[in-house]
């Protein structure tokens, strides 16, 4: 027998030697045994996926993660919950037996992120000016300490009805996400003044009326 079913037993014989119903308690503890046994069973699970944590190590107390709809840094780790920091400074608490069945995204063990610009140039724009540009934008962004080698593609994407789409994607190992802030700060101004040295406008979302003389 387990301690559980000791204590019990030893709970009843000392309620006993001071005269109260057994039988009525007996009665009256039916549906609390229930509700009793119902809440073993979610600590009991709770605590088997705070093992299953501890030992798969999916993130560590100070990861940025995601889980679920919540998204913050890890604060605390216990044997039945998790507790992270939203980036609205509250503090969420998550059963771990709620995390071991979601998906969790733990942006802390990246070890580089993509970045992606679409720029759209003004359908006027001749040929030779935009593969110039091309080029330009490739080699200026390659040139950047904090790019990855080989990593930064730069294509014509879309010749829409009010412009020509030129996306551009580059990676980079600044995986902080205050600091990648930063570095994508950094990179659309670099493209801002190549742009500008070849006096290309960005073109904005709209159409454009062509007007003929009769």
């Amino acid at each position: 027998m387990d301690e559980f079913g000791i204590y019990v037993i030893a709970g009843f014989m000392i309620i006993s030697e001071l005269n109260y119903d057994i039988n009525s308690l007996i009665t009256g503890l039916g549906l609390t045994s229930v509700v009793i046994a119902l809440a073993a069973q979610d600590l009991a699970q709770s605590i088997i996926s705070g093992i299953a944590i501890a030992s798969d190590k999916p993130f560590a107390v100070g990861d940025y993660v995601k889980i679920g709809n919540y998204e913050g840094t890890v604060a605390e780790i216990k044997f039945r919950c998790t507790r992270i920091r939203t980036v609205e400074d509250t503090i969420v608490t998550i059963q771990n037996s709620t995390i071991t069945s979601s998906e969790v995204v733990n942006y802390s063990q990246m070890t580089k992120r993509r970045m992606n610009i679409t720029i759209n140039i003004p359908l006027e724009t001749n040929s030779q000016k935009i593969e110039n540009i091309t080029i330009m934008l490739k080699s200026v962004l390659e040139s950047d300490e904090d790019v990855i080698d080989d990593s930064v593609r730069v294509y014509i994407d879309e010749i829409g009805s009010s412009s020509i789409k030129i996306n551009i994607y580059l990676y980079t190992q600044t995986t902080n996400y205050d600091e990648f802030l930063e570095f994508k700060t950094k990179i659309n101004l670099l493209i801002t003044k190549t742009l500008e040295m070849d006096n290309i406008k960005i073109s904005y979302p709209g159409e454009n009326v062509y007007l003929q003389k009769v």
